[in-house]
C-alpha cells in the first residue's frame, strides 16, 4: 500500500479508473456523435422526401385533371366536329402517358432501392436504340429552337444491354438535356470507344448547368435542384438517379461534367458485346478525345 496524505490506494487502481472513466467516455462520445449523424441523416431524407410529395402532388394531378376534364366533355358530348374529338382524344392519350411515366420513374427507384430491379443483357445495336429515342425528344426540342447534333462512330461494335432498359437510360438523358436547354441552344451527342470494350455516349448541352453540390443533389433519389411550388420545370427528379442506377446495373458508369452557366455534359459508358470487342489498337484508333 502506498500513502499520500490522508488517502490510501491501492497498486495502480487509480490509473485504473481513470482509463476505465475515459473509456467509459469516449464510447458514449462517439455514441452520441453516432446517434447526431443518424439523425442528421434521417432529416435530411425526411426533407428531401417532403419536397418529393409535394411536387408530386402537382406532377400528378396535372395529368389527372386534363384526363377527368377531357373525358368529361367527350362523355358530355360538348365538344362538336370531329376534329375537336380527335384533339381532345390525343390530350388524354398524352396526359395518361405523361401520368405511367411518372409512375414508373417512382416503381423504378423503390425497385433499385430494395435491390430488385434486374436487367436482361443482349448483343444491341446502338444506333438504332440511340435513333428511336430521339424521334421522342426531337418534337420537343423543335418547339424550343434547339439543335440536335449527333457524331457516332462508323462501324460501332453492339452492345451489352437491355434494350428496354438502354432506351430509358437514354430518354431520361435526353429529356433533361432539352428541358434545361434554353431557346436556339445547342445539344451534342457523341458516341464512340473510350477505353478497350467500353462504348461511350456523351450528351453536352448549353444549358444552366450545376454546381458540384447540385450535382450531388440531382444524382440522390428525391432530389431536386429546382424544387417548390415556383419550380420553372416539370418533372420528378429521378430521371438521373435512375440513369445512373441502370448503368451500372449493366456493368458501366455514369459521369457527369458541369459547370454553373456553362452547360452540361452527361457520360455513360457501357461495355460491348462480347462477340464485338475489338482490339486494343481498334479502340484506340477510334477513341473519343
Amino acid at each position: 500500500m502506498r500513502t499520500f496524505g490522508n488517502r490510501w490506494f491501492k497498486d495502480g487502481s487509480l490509473i485504473g479508473d481513470y482509463a476505465e472513466h475515459f473509456g467509459h467516455a469516449v464510447t458514449r462520445q462517439k455514441q452520441s456523435t453516432a446517434l447526431n449523424a443518424a439523425k442528421v441523416d434521417a432529416e435530411l431524407a425526411s426533407k428531401a422526401k417532403s419536397e418529393f410529395i409535394a411536387n408530386m402532388s402537382h406532377e400528378l394531378r396535372t395529368p389527372l385533371n386534363a384526363i377527368i376534364g377531357f373525358s368529361d366533355m367527350l362523355a358530355t358530348k360538348t365538344v362538336s366536329g370531329p376534329e375537336k374529338i380527335e384533339q381532345y382524344s390525343a390530350y388524354i392519350r398524352q396526359a395518361a402517358e405523361h401520368l405511367l411515366a411518372l409512375i414508373n420513374g417512382i416503381l423504378d427507384v423503390s425497385k433499385i432501392q430494395a435491390g430488385k430491379l434486374s436487367v436482361d443483357l443482349e448483343s444491341v445495336s446502338i444506333n438504332s436504340i440511340l435513333q428511336s429515342c430521339l424521334l421522342i425528344v426531337e418534337a420537343k426540342a423543335r418547339e424550343k429552337d434547339v439543335q440536335v447534333e449527333t457524331h457516332i462512330m462508323p462501324n460501332l461494335p453492339d452492345l451489352m444491354a437491355d434494350p428496354l432498359r438502354l432506351k430509358q437510360i437514354l430518354i431520361n438523358l435526353l429529356s433533361n438535356a432539352v428541358k434545361f436547354t434554353p431557346a436556339k441552344g445547342r445539344i451534342r451527342i457523341d458516341v464512340g470507344i473510350r477505353q478497350e470494350a467500353v462504348v461511350s455516349i456523351s450528351i453536352s448541352d448549353t444549358g444552366m448547368g450545376m454546381s458540384l453540390s447540385e450535382i450531388e443533389t440531382a444524382m440522390s433519389p428525391f432530389g431536386q435542384i429546382d424544387a417548390g411550388f415556383n419550380k420553372r420545370h416539370e418533372g420528378t427528379g429521378l430521371g438521373l438517379p435512375i440513369a445512373y442506377a441502370l448503368a451500372r446495373l449493366h456493368g458501366g458508369d455514369l459521369q457527369i461534367e458541369s459547370k454553373k452557366g456553362a452547360g452540361t455534359r452527361v457520360t455513360v459508358s457501357l461495355p460491348m458485346a462480347a462477340s464485338a470487342k475489338p482490339s486494343a489498337a481498334a479502340a484506340h484508333e477510334h477513341s473519343l478525345h
